[in-house]
């Protein structure tokens, strides 16, 4: 059953790949010398230029050029996964290859960008001489798709052409740096992007207050800081002082450039969409800084597992009140990632590390899959392994309460999640399925139809534009592959029908298994208990439970307007479901927490 899925994985994974590497306002909008005074003209930069800097031509736009510096293909790698990796688009006027290695020593942005493995592009004007509305249509296009964290800098003439003309397209960008430069009076106010402001004027820095409704402020040592009040990443920083391009970048990236990334994953999933097919509905995306939130980030590199041969690798969140607790007192989340994904990702943009630094709890993400098609091409633990390593943690932590040990897992790892929640039911107390796929369908059938031990709690959230089609479950959805390329994923992958784990379920936690009824229920065809719409962040979720005589064992919910991805607040709403239950270590018995 794997086949079909895997290839539908790998066209994603191809199509990833493909869009990853390709107060004084001023009287007109174009940016020139004469309206703007140059405030890095005499900077010298203290560090040894390096020329990395390579010119490059568009394939897409005739006559645009730029020099380009990509960390990764130089070599440097980041201890975080890619949705973090920032790629800079700096505007500062024509210039030279020479001006423009100067330029990125000035910033200090060299060491940033290799720390991040991140890219570099410094752009000149189409022209020669002036930016104008073809140099933002033409960055556009540059910029691509697949898009996670779009950081704009610009300086002087570039920074009044950011101003004017990329902030009325700013729909994509994590977050924009801008360094003197004018502004026009009157613009349109289309949508938000944090912004740190140094040296510029009051024009600017109002517009993109009243863009971002960040009015709640604050006094910092260099800076002041201007928030909304219910979305603090919708935030302007104003520079205290006169800064140094190098001043400016150091304060910009504490302030703004670190803390968010953004995608789409509304209408579809963020890596198959470009700047051009979604227009609107980008998320700031909060960026874990874990030494802030008290998590202690481990990165276990090829190491080794009791009882198995070989050298594996995971990433454990563990929160620095662990160390004080007591045994037997810590909840232990497995968090098993997508298919090819990098494991770092269920760190990064699942929520589960926040949630564990404030509820007390480990989490730790593992490479589960196996070596020919994981991500880091190492020894994949698998789901034996998986347990194996949990025992480990066990003796690591101590205080690793055994009785709350839960899985989860997106896509894949859903699947993977479905599977190990019921093979090894007398370990893990609940199931979070997270856009979960069927691959292991025999397997978890098999098991229920033999099934003896104790409840397996399981909550299974999905989007409705999801890729892979999985709700409604009867493959009538009009969203993913139909969205996209016009056909039914549904129809040619017996793996995306999950309604055969969902009745496994139903018999394993002694519920009446159902038979497929969308007149019950418009996503899942099963008539569930208490079923409403209620709100999971920002989005719209219809849901609905499953009791037995001891209480609620599944939950299914449908998450209006997302697409096949994780989404933060499922972690919160999993973590309440899971809190609900533990299991007997000795019986193997599921106890309600109630």
């Amino acid at each position: 059953m794997k086949r079909n899925f895997i290839r539908y994985i790998s066209t994603l994974v191809t199509v990833f790949y493909i869009f990853s590497i390709t107060g004084c306002a001023s009287s007109n909008k174009e940016s020139t010398s004469d309206n703007v005074t140059n405030t890095v003209t005499d900077e010298v930069s203290e560090e040894p230029v390096e020329n990395i800097l390579t010119l490059t031509n568009s394939e897409v736009t005739e006559g645009y050029s730029y020099y380009m510096y990509n960390a990764l293909v130089d070599g440097y790698t980041s201890i975080r996964s890619d949705v973090l990796t920032p790629k800079y688009y700096i505007f500062a006027g024509n210039k030279s290859e020479e001006d423009a290695n100067n330029l990125i020593a000035d910033l200090g942005l060299l060491e940033n960008v290799r720390e991040w493995a991140g890219e570099v592009y410094v752009i000149s004007p189409l022209s020669g001489e002036v930016y104008d509305d073809k140099d933002k249509e033409a960055f556009i296009d540059l910029v691509g798709g697949a898009i996670n964290n779009v950081k704009v800098i610009g300086i002087d003439d570039g920074a009044t052409f950011v101003n004017n003309y990329i902030s009325q397209s700013c729909y994509f960008i994590a977050g924009m740096m801008i360094y003197g430069g004018q502004m026009d009076d009157g613009l349109e106010k289309n949508d938000v992007v944090p912004v740190y402001a140094s040296n510029t004027c009051d024009v600017a820095v109002e517009f993109y207050q009243n863009i971002n409704d960040a009015t709640k402020k604050s006094e910092k040592d260099n800076y002041v800081l201007y928030e909304n009040e219910d979305k603090p990443l919708q935030k302007v920083v104003v520079a205290s002082k006169e800064e140094t391009l190098k001043e400016a970048f150091n304060n910009a990236w504490e302030s703004v450039l670190s803390r968010n990334y953004r995608q789409h994953n509304d209408i579809a999933e963020f890596y198959m969409l470009s700047a051009r097919s979604a227009t609107e509905n980008y998320d700031l995306i909060e960026a874990p800084i874990f030494e802030e939130l008290g998590i202690t980030y481990n990165q276990e590199i090829d190491q080794n597992i009791t009882g198995m041969d070989g050298k594996y690798t995971w990433f454990e969140y563990v929160p620095n009140t662990v160390a004080s607790s007591k045994e037997n007192t810590v909840p232990l989340v497995v968090s098993l990632h997508g298919n090819q994904n990098d494991p770092r990702l269920q760190g990064d943009s699942t929520g589960w590390p926040e949630l564990a630094a404030k509820e007390n709890f480990i989490v730790v993400s593992p490479e589960w899959q196996e070596k020919e098609v994981n991500f880091f091409k190492c020894d994949g633990l698998g789901g034996d392994g998986v347990m194996n390593l949990v025992e480990d943690l066990k003796v690591k932590y101590p205080q690793i309460d055994p009785s709350r040990i839960y899985v989860t897992g997106l896509s894949i790892g859903g699947a993977e999640s479905f599977l190990l929640g019921m093979k090894y039911s007398n370990i893990f107390a609940g199931v979070g399925v997270v856009s979960g796929v069927n691959v292991f369908a025999n397997e978890v059938i098999e098991i229920a139809n033999n099934y003896t031990a104790g409840e397996i709690p399981l909550l299974y959230l999905c989007g409705d534009h999801d890729f892979f089609q999985m709700i409604p479950v009867d493959g009538s959805s009009e969203y993913g592959t139909a969205f996209l390329f016009g056909n039914q994923v549904w129809d040619e992958d017996e793996n995306v029908h999950i309604f055969s784990s969902l009745q496994a379920y139903q018999k394993v936690n002694g519920l009446e298994v159902s038979e497929m009824d969308m007149s019950a229920n418009e996503y899942y065809g099963i008539a569930l208990d208490d079923q409403k719409w209620t709100t999971l962040g920002d989005k719209e979720m219809y849901t609905g439970t499953l009791s037995n005589e001891n209480g609620v064992v599944m939950e299914l919910a449908a998450i209006k307007d997302l697409a096949h991805w994780n989404y933060k607040p499922e972690a919160e709403y999993m973590w309440n479901f899971f809190k609900r239950y533990s299991r007997d270590v000795e019986t193997g018995e599921l106890i309600f927490n109630n």
